[in-house]
């Protein structure tokens, strides 16, 4: 399974894509977790992120799902000089868990029994 940017007129693409994205992503709520919509995001968002010693792209080497507290952890490593940076996405708002529940269905599962977070500010 590809998790790379939707490309431009393929809504179905890529598994991993919400089409139904809000301006929300990427905000984050008062606990200073970062708004995820879709699985896509999480890996755009590293994409997106450079060392802070050195400056090269960060490479993500784990994901710890925290779905229980409504939550996904991304643990990334610069390749050049070894630094870790964990980032931790929301995963209890409602335009996820409703993609959730359109993909797996029956299958579909709440693990995060608390209110989703809301978004406090933009990055």
């Amino acid at each position: 399974m590809a998790f790379k940017r939707q490309p431009a007129g393929k809504s179905d693409a890529d598994p991993g894509f919400n089409p139904s994205r809000t301006p929300d992503l990427f905000a984050l709520t008062s606990e200073g977790y970062i708004i995820a919509q879709d699985i896509a995001c999480q890996y755009e968002y590293i994409e997106s992120q450079f060392c802070a010693d050195c400056g090269c792209p960060l490479h993500v080497i784990a994901q710890i799902n925290r779905s229980y507290q409504g939550l996904n952890e991304l643990v990334t490593a610069c390749p050049n000089c070894g630094r870790n940076y964990n980032f931790i996405f929301d995963v209890s708002n409602d335009v996820y868990q409703h993609w959730w529940a359109q993909r797996l269905g029956d299958l579909y599962v709440k693990n995060y029994d608390g209110p989703p977070r809301r978004a406090v500010r933009r990055r």
